[in-house]
């Protein structure tokens, strides 16, 4: 099956109209989660079902490539209780600096 052309802006630096929801779920599922709106996520969850986004939010670093609301909210959602990786504990990925980009200032322990 392929993603409805409501969904394409979702995927602006992919072919969207070439995306499988089977071959290419490990995409979908965190970019719907990540940026889509209500009805997308009505979408998404027709699709794949509640057991399967809630499997995949389960897998360890999954919920953490989320920006830290979305995080929040889905973790409390599909798992029950809100989950935020620390920051400071390099948490996620999605927005890790190279130590040597970092300014001067920056405490060396976070690093």
């Amino acid at each position: 099956m392929t993603l409805p052309p409501s969904l394409h802006r979702l995927f602006y630096r992919y072919h969207a109209d070439q995306l499988d929801t089977e071959r290419h779920a490990a995409l979908i599922i965190p970019t719907v989660l990540a940026d889509g709106d209500f009805p997308d996520w009505d979408w998404l969850f027709a699709v794949y079902g509640w057991d399967t986004i809630q499997q995949w939010i389960q897998e360890p670093g999954h919920a953490a490539s989320l920006p830290p609301p979305m995080e929040w909210l889905w973790t409390a959602i599909l798992l029950g209780t809100p989950q935020e990786t620390p920051r400071w504990s390099g948490g996620n990925a999605r927005r890790s600096v190279p130590p040597d980009a970092l300014p001067a200032w920056f405490p060396p322990e976070w690093r």
